[in-house]
């Protein structure tokens, strides 16, 4: 895989989520979830493994967010 294309699509995917986050949508949190996982495949893939625990709390961040944006438009 290259990882340096991998690279810009997560950047893309992050200025994304904040657009998205910018404009309430309950998109932001799911594509930073997406992101999150993104950033797990990479870190496994380079073996850069002090990446993960900075994966970790932006992941629980974004499904609390998605949960609570679901319950309040509820």
């Amino acid at each position: 895989m290259n990882w340096a294309i991998y690279a810009w699509f997560m950047s893309g995917a992050g200025v994304l989520m904040l657009w998205l986050m910018g404009n309430k949508s309950k998109w932001g949190p799911i594509v930073g979830l997406v992101n999150q996982l993104m950033w797990t495949v990479y870190a496994i893939g380079v073996r850069e493994w002090g990446l993960l625990p900075g994966v970790i709390v932006p992941f629980f961040v974004h499904g609390r967010n998605l949960w609570k944006w679901q319950k309040e438009a509820a």
